[in-house]
């Protein structure tokens, strides 16, 4: 592609899902669509058989906004709209979007800064002190934080995708999790900034899929997870957290709660336009904060929320930022209202799921390649390392479609069953 792409539409880091929502977005809008990836990750995705983009630009650092904006530079591209696609990449997303003054600043907010975990809970323990949250403190000097109890949960504070987070019973055990995480590099390279300890709070856990409009916010959808605890590979005092599926629901059937648990993150942080998620635990004494995000989410949830409930989330989003109108809620297709997934490791799941099928609940089976990495250079393979342990593993999903959420969670949980006993 030759000349300047004005108007163009950046999206910087690549997801890891196999959607590409975005993309797709642009190519309906007819903007010319460019992808910011670290080189390795460009050459993975073309194994991997991905949609290419008009243009993608590699960058060895993409979390680096310096970088982004030089490289972005020589190829004589002037975007109008900059979104993050990866959880890695959402800091230098905005940072971006503001130097080059491109969508979504200033709407998302002329002073708007993507917060991390630990900021996060500190912005709404001072703008809302009575919300439940976790207690918890930044690790010192790789040191366990006793007073905060055990069973606690380790955590990156810039991770994402699960990256790192781990659960410890003993300090001991929390001990040889924080060796293990400062082992550990963060997506694309590099170390992490900070790790903090938790409070282990057990219950539900649900995530909340949105668009902040003029600083209010639009649910979409509410996602019931189910979660697996994985035995750590030659270490069992030590187990670490995957999402394997999920129930989404629409967002008008939120609790009074976690509609104003939405509008205290959007408040606390100061983001007032685009696309957000916010993760919760169910407790006693109502939602218990546990992280925010300033993007769609990952795992095939976007396919999800829009099976759920109608809405296109990507496309609204685009119209939120170009349009600058109102998100549209879409209506659930008839007999649905509610949709579920789970990633599935093995044949044999794949052959079960025709069995969930139920009264009023439609089966689909989505099977998905094997991740090549014979073609990767030991490099390649390195930069990778961080992709390769949270992204490969399924070989495809396992959607239900249609039905009460409570029955299509029973379902598909069934399958985790299995496999947790197999």
């Amino acid at each position: 592609m030759s000349g300047p792409l004005a108007g163009a539409f950046v999206q910087l880091g690549a997801t890891r899902d196999g959607l590409d929502p975005y993309l797709s977005c642009a190519r309906r809008r007819g903007l010319p669509a460019v992808l910011v990836e670290t080189p390795a990750y460009l050459r993975w995705r073309r194994a991997l058989g991905r949609q290419p983009f008009d243009l993608e630009v590699p960058v060895e650092q993409p979390q680096d906004a310096a970088r982004v904006r030089a490289a972005l530079a020589a190829a004589r591209v002037r975007p109008s709209l900059l979104l993050t696609g990866f959880e890695r990449y959402a800091q230098a997303g905005f940072e971006l979007a503001r130097s080059l003054e491109a969508a979504p600043w200033p709407q998302c907010g002329a002073e708007f800064r993507p917060l991390d975990k630990q900021r996060q809970r500190e912005a709404l323990a001072a703008s809302c002190a009575g919300l439940p949250q976790p207690r918890f403190a930044l690790v010192a000097a790789g040191r366990p934080v006793e007073d905060l109890g055990y069973p606690q949960v380790l955590k990156p504070v810039d991770g994402g995708g699960g990256l790192g987070v781990l659960l410890a019973d003993s300090p001991s055990a929390a001990a040889r999790a924080l060796a293990r995480i400062a082992a550990l590099s963060n997506y694309g390279g590099g170390a992490f900034t900070a790790v903090m300890a938790e409070e282990f709070v057990k219950g539900p856990e649900v995530s909340l899929q949105g668009i902040a409009y003029q600083g209010e916010p639009v649910l979409l959808s509410v996602c019931e997870k189910i979660t697996a605890l994985e035995e750590v590979a030659d270490d069992p005092d030590l187990r670490g957290f995957r999402e394997v599926g999920h129930v989404a629901r629409p967002g008008t059937t939120a609790t009074a709660d976690l509609r104003e648990l939405a509008r205290l993150c959007l408040a606390a942080t100061g983001y007032r336009q685009g696309p957000f998620h916010v993760d919760a635990i169910l407790g006693g004494a109502g939602p218990v904060f546990v992280e925010m995000g300033f993007r769609l989410s990952g795992g095939g949830l976007v396919s999800l929320v829009e099976q759920a409930t109608g809405t296109d989330w990507a496309a609204e989003v685009f119209r939120v930022h170009l349009d600058g109108t109102a998100p549209r809620l879409g209506q659930s297709r008839p007999g649905s209202g509610a949709a579920g997934q789970v990633a599935v490791v093995s044949a044999a799941e794949l052959d079960a799921a025709a069995a969930l099928a139920g009264p009023g609940i439609s089966v689909q089976v989505q099977p998905s390649a094997a991740p090549p990495t014979d073609g990767l250079s030991a490099a390649d393979l390195d930069v990778l390392g961080s992709d390769l342990m949270r992204h490969t593993g399924s070989i495809g999903r396992v959607v239900l479609v249609g039905g009460r959420p409570d029955e299509i969670h029973r379902r598909l949980e069934s399958l985790v069953l299995t496999r947790k006993a197999g």
